[in-house]
């Protein structure tokens, strides 16, 4: 797999578009695939969660996430 550095996302600050990349969010390091194309002469731009570089992140930076194990589920009467 290339490796595409995981550019760490700041509030208000501007980037210059690559093509793609990966961001992550400034607190729990989730993670995404960002990518970006023109078309027609406008920039479209999609991202989609990369589980497994946001696993790898977290390891590195010690960031453990829980979860409810009933997240979903509604308490009957």
């Amino acid at each position: 797999m290339k490796k595409i550095p995981v550019v760490q996302m700041n509030e208000g600050t501007w980037y210059r578009v690559k093509g793609y990349t990966y961001t992550e969010c400034c607190d729990c390091a989730l993670t995404h695939k960002e990518e970006y194309r023109l078309v027609d002469g406008h920039l479209e731009w999609k991202a989609v969660l990369a589980p497994d570089r946001t696993d790898k992140r977290r390891k590195e930076l010690g960031i453990t996430v829980k979860r409810k194990a009933n997240r979903g589920s509604k308490k009957s009467d």
